[in-house]
């Protein structure tokens, strides 16, 4: 399910309107950045560990992400939502709670 969510988000296309933009006073453009960077490392990983610095990262961006799911429209809505489902099962996956 990892994979195939991974995928999926690498395909889709950034929300239209949100580049750059603070939703309630959270940068998505850095959250999906900043994620995305450490969800590529731990997938390119044979190892499923993840270090304490992309630990922190993926658990700081799954929070902002919970924060602003409801301030959504219903594209970007669909498309964080994923990546908040991504950073919680590899926290989960790499036995970090």
């Amino acid at each position: 399910m990892l994979i195939e969510l991974w995928i999926e988000h690498s395909e889709a296309r950034f929300p239209n309107g949100y580049g750059g933009k603070d939703v309630k006073g959270v940068c998505v453009t850095s959250i999906d950045s900043n994620a995305s960077g450490c969800i590529h490392s731990y997938m390119k990983s044979n190892t499923k560990d993840v270090s304490l610095e992309h630990y922190q990262i993926l658990q700081k961006s799954k929070d902002d992400l919970e924060s602003i799911l409801k301030f959504l429209d219903a594209e970007a809505f669909e498309y964080f939502s994923r990546l908040h489902n991504i950073c919680s099962l590899i926290i989960v996956e790499a036995g970090i709670t």
